[in-house]
């Protein structure tokens, strides 16, 4: 018999039931802290090299912009020799020329493309830097963010008077410390999903604290992931879906 246990950010992991409850409960807490610490490194990584890798093309553009002037430069140049090489009757004529109006200012949010293509090549470049200056400082609030989460992870670990909880999906208890000499399967559901907690135990006249096993969204998900996502909690309890639905 097997249950899905879920933590971290997005994660899970498939655990057998079939055997003494204390057996279980240990399996899946060095379990899920080795596989949160994995992925956070992981991820300390990946960021890492998503930074690297926008510093690299920010450079390219840059060198790139670098060449555009110089041929716009060129382009100018031989544009102002030509018209002096015109002669008078060009010149004459120019002045004869109806003058055209300037051109009226785009929509208000609306991006003007040049129409001269070193000019709108130039425009593109500018504007993909400025994106990838945006997208180097939220990886650096990632990484914080995640050396925080890190931290939050060893200090868990350290501690010794942590007690281990499981919820199924609405946040009921499964009191497992209760159960420790329990064989698994006899209180837990076969294919079910059940996330992992954890609480320190109640001080005198104190209710107990439990606390999911869970990591900000944010500081794993790359710059593109944060488009459109949603941080959803691993438990939704019953009084907190009864709420949703006297709101709407």
């Amino acid at each position: 018999m097997l249950i899905l246990v879920l933590f971290g950010y997005k994660q899970s992991k498939i655990f057998c039931i079939d055997c003494l409850t204390a057996t279980l409960i240990d399996t899946i807490w060095l379990t899920c802290l080795k596989e949160i610490n994995n992925n956070l490194k992981a991820k300390e990584d990946q960021h890492n090299k998503e930074k690297v890798a926008l510093a690299k093309k920010i450079s390219r553009h840059e060198a790139r912009i670098i060449e555009l002037d110089k041929l716009l430069k060129e382009e100018e140049e031989k544009l102002a020799t030509e018209t002096q090489t015109t002669g008078d009757k060009k010149k004459a004529a120019a002045k004869q020329e109806p003058k055209k109006e300037a051109p009226k200012p785009g929509k208000k949010g609306k991006e003007v493309v040049p129409s001269n293509p070193l000019e709108a090549e130039k425009f593109e470049l500018t504007k993909d830097i400025e994106k990838s200056k945006e997208s180097i400082v939220k990886y650096d609030e990632k990484l914080e963010k995640l050396k925080a989460a890190k931290q939050k992870i060893a200090d868990i670990e350290k501690n010794e008077n942590l007690i281990v909880e499981l919820f199924d999906k609405q946040g009921e208890r499964k009191f497992v410390k209760t159960k420790a000499d329990t064989i698994a399967n006899t209180f837990l559901t076969d294919k079910n999903t059940y996330v992992v907690g954890y609480y320190l135990p109640a001080q005198q006249n104190e209710e107990e604290q439990v606390q999911v096993l869970e990591i900000e969204g944010f500081c794993v998900r790359s710059v593109e992931e944060d488009e459109g996502a949603i941080d959803e909690p691993l438990i939704v309890k019953k009084d907190d879906k009864k709420k949703g639905k006297k709101g709407k």
